[in-house]
């Protein structure tokens, strides 16, 4: 038996959002209408609505 060993070690490794550290700035942005709100730290844009349509906001 003998190891291939084959591998090529591709693994990104940069964690969420691909190493993109958002911080506190930036807006929350609605992927229905596309409205834009300023960004409240510690309040993720997921648990905010749309002020327009009602929608979950994203970052």
């Amino acid at each position: 038996m003998q190891g291939g060993g084959r591998g090529q070690g591709r693994g990104g490794g940069r964690g969420r959002m691909g190493g993109k550290s958002l911080g506190p700035e930036g807006y929350c942005i609605c992927p229905s209408c596309g409205a834009r709100v300023p960004h409240q730290t510690g309040l993720p844009c997921t648990q905010r609505s749309c002020p327009k349509c009602g929608t979950n906001m994203t970052r």
